[in-house]
C-alpha cells in the first residue's frame, strides 16, 4: 500500500524509476516487479502461471493447430505446459487480455483449445457477479437474454454493446 500511497511512478523510468516503462507498468504488472525485484530482493517464490495469472496463451513460439502446439517453448525450456489444459479448478487468478473481458459478451463457443478454457473463464466471471448480486437480494439471473445461461442474464447482445452493467443502488454483501 506504501508503494501506491508514495506514488513513484516515473513516465520514462518506471515504478522507483528501476522498473518500467512497459505496457501495462503503472498498474500491478510494474508493481509486482518493484516490489520483488528491487524492495525485496530474493524474497519472491515464482508461482505456477497455469494456477496464477492464467491467461489461456499459446506456450510455444508456432501457431496451434488441431490443439497441436508447434514450435519452441517461450520459456526456452525443452518442455512446456499447455496452461490451456488446465481445468477451471485448478485456476485461481486470471488475466483476461487475450480472452478478452467478460463484460465483452463474447461466445467464444468454437471446440478449439483457444476458445474452451476462455469460455469457462468468463462463465466463472458471470456466475461471480451473480453471486454478488444474489447476496445483495437480487435475483441471480439477469434479463439480458443473449445465451442467458453462459452470461447469467448479464448481455442482451454480443459484443461491449450487448453487456448490462450492475444497476445502483449497488447494495452491501452479507
Amino acid at each position: 500500500v506504501s508503494i501506491i500511497k508514495k506514488g513513484d511512478f516515473r513516465r520514462n523510468g518506471g515504478w522507483g524509476g528501476l522498473v518500467g516503462p512497459f505496457y501495462g507498468s503503472m498498474t500491478f504488472q510494474g508493481i509486482i516487479p518493484y516490489y520483488y525485484d528491487v524492495l525485496h530482493e530474493g524474497e519472491a517464490v515464482e508461482l505456477n502461471r497455469c494456477v496464477y495469472n492464467q491467461m489461456c496463451d499459446n506456450p510455444k513460439d508456432k501457431p496451434t493447430v488441431n490443439d497441436v502446439t508447434h514450435g519452441r517453448c517461450r520459456t526456452n525450456q525443452e518442455e512446456c505446459e499447455d496452461c490451456r489444459n488446465r481445468p477451471l479448478s485448478d485456476v485461481v487468478t486470471t488475466h483476461f487480455t487475450l480472452c478478452q473481458k467478460p463484460w465483452l459478451c463474447l461466445p467464444q463457443k468454437q471446440d478449439i483449445i483457444q476458445q474452451r478454457l476462455c469460455r469457462k473463464l468468463h462463465h466463472e466471471w458471470h456466475r461471480i457477479r451473480a453471486d454478488l448480486e444474489h447476496s445483495w437480494g437480487r435475483s441471480l439471473l439477469g434479463s439480458g437474454t443473449y445465451d442467458k445461461e453462459h452470461f447469467y442474464g448479464h448481455c442482451a447482445k454480443n459484443g461491449k454493446n450487448g453487456y448490462l452493467p450492475i444497476e445502483q443502488p449497488y447494495g452491501s454483501a452479507t
